[in-house]
């Protein structure tokens, strides 16, 4: 499997925050990817910056590039180049490199390992870091890390 690091903390964020994974109007693949990882966390991810098997499927990805807008942001900033940064400031933060190659449960480890201000590197604008912590916590719990 392709991730984007952020990715798997927004699925498991929404693990913990009770929330259902279900098909959404964009195409993309996250219900599927959500599927996949709570059924097999040995599954092996390669990390990337860029699309991954979640945009593959998704109506806004047009030649590699999401072409979708933040618009809620001032100035609105492109979603590809929002993502890229968060997804670099993410892998740096826990000490990835762009390709590596790791199971789910121990992306789970890291995660843990590396909790302490994590809120603070990936938590979106508008959305409260407080609230983004106790999820992932919660998320994390889930799968008993």
């Amino acid at each position: 499997m392709r991730a984007r690091p952020h990715h798997l903390l927004d699925i498991i964020s929404q693990i913990g925050g009770g929330g259902e994974f279900r098909p959404h109007p964009y195409s993309h693949a996250v219900h599927t990817v959500a599927e996949q990882v709570m059924a097999d966390p040995e599954v092996l991810i390669t990390f990337l910056v860029g699309a991954d098997d979640i945009c593959d499927p998704c109506v806004h990805l047009v030649a590699g590039r999401c072409d979708d807008m933040l618009t809620h942001l001032d100035p609105p900033r492109s979603k590809q180049d929002y993502n890229d940064d968060l997804d670099r400031r993410l892998l740096a933060y826990f000490g990835m490199t762009e390709g590596q190659q790791i199971t789910f449960r121990d992306y789970l480890r890291i995660i843990r390992a590396h909790f302490d201000g994590l809120e603070q590197v990936c938590s979106h604008p508008g959305e409260d870091p407080a609230a983004r912590r106790e999820r992932l916590d919660h998320g994390l719990q889930h799968f008993g890390v």
